[in-house]
């Protein structure tokens, strides 16, 4: 088998689609595409991958107008993808995979066609990116490590690959603790969204749930981006502030969003002892911000898991 990944705010609360395929190899698939999708290459694709990858089609199209010989070897599949795919990125072929980074003039885009003896060989890398359902498992093991919790989300606006997710490592304090330690902590350098998961923690409270629900509801945004003016201040100020913001939107069924209107019942949240998951709708096209936060014995019961996880959100778009 195969697997195709795709990453796409359009799929789903995890921004991501997983289809495996029967082929036995990349090349196979590609093979298959040849002979299988000439008559209409779009549908094809789609009832193939159960999705509409961006550009993706254009290789058969290409080999059905133009009777491209089909590919005997990836070699051969890397030369006819470089001259005759659609790419506004980078594509990537080696002997086990087929990467491409691209976009829709909108938001960026990447997909992989990947064989499994090469997932088999990088679960620290794939094991998130293979990952298709929601949340993530929560059971945890042993705390005989050195205390370090990871928060890791994906970012809004005017993104590129260098800016699609943020990850920071908050060394001394594990989540059981971590709402304190939020209450106590000084911002300087951190990205907005831990910024506003700091005052967005309530005074008394013990676990990040109630954190995490203020910020599925939260209303203010300055175009596509958050809006955490005066939120790096002392934190009773910062979270009066959070307050507030609640007011304007208490009881609305849809709030404020970055383009336009976003429904928090459409959000989802999961908090356990050593992690703490959110995925918070944003747009019915442009799908969910997800956000992560996991300490080291979460992260030591799953390590394949968390180590992938972090790679996802560090921004490359190339997994591999």
């Amino acid at each position: 088998m195969i697997c195709f990944v795709y990453r796409s705010p359009f799929e789903g609360i995890l921004g991501k689609h997983v289809r495996w395929l029967p082929d036995a190899t990349v090349l196979d698939w590609f093979r298959r595409g040849w002979t299988e999708a000439g008559a209409d290459p779009g549908a094809w694709v789609k009832a193939e991958l159960g999705a509409d990858v961006y550009g993706l089609d254009s290789i058969f199209e290409e080999a059905a107008e133009r009777s491209l010989p089909s590919p005997g070897s990836m070699s051969e599949l890397r030369k006819l993808l470089k001259k005759h795919l659609y790419v506004e990125g980078a594509l990537t072929v080696d002997d086990h995979s087929v990467r491409v980074s691209t976009d829709d003039d909108e938001v960026p885009l990447a997909y992989f066609l990947l064989d499994q003896s090469l997932v088999a060989a990088e679960p620290s890398r794939l094991a998130y990116a293979l990952h298709e359902q929601w949340p993530l498992p929560a059971s945890a093991g042993d705390d005989d490590g050195e205390p370090v919790t990871t928060f890791a989300a994906s970012t809004l606006g005017d993104v590129d690959w260098d800016t699609q997710g943020v990850v920071v490592r908050l060394r001394g304090v594990r989540l059981p603790g971590l709402p304190a330690w939020l209450r106590d902590a000084v911002p300087s350098g951190w990205p907005d969204e831990l910024t506003l998961l700091r005052a967005a923690v309530g005074p008394h409270d013990t676990d990040l749930e109630p954190a995490l629900d203020r910020i599925n509801r939260w209303g203010a945004w300055n175009d596509q981006y958050l809006d955490i003016a005066g939120l790096d201040g002392a934190h009773d100020k910062a979270h009066r502030i959070v307050r507030e913001v609640m007011a304007q939107v208490a009881g609305h069924e849809k709030v404020p969003g970055p383009l336009g209107r976003r429904r928090p019942a459409d959000g989802r949240i999961a908090v356990a002892d050593h992690l703490a998951q959110g995925a918070f709708h944003m747009d019915d096209t442009f799908g969910y911000q997800q956000m992560f936060v996991f300490d080291d014995v979460w992260a030591a019961h799953h390590h394949y898991l968390a180590k992938s996880l972090t790679r996802w959100f560090k921004g490359k778009w190339d997994l591999l």
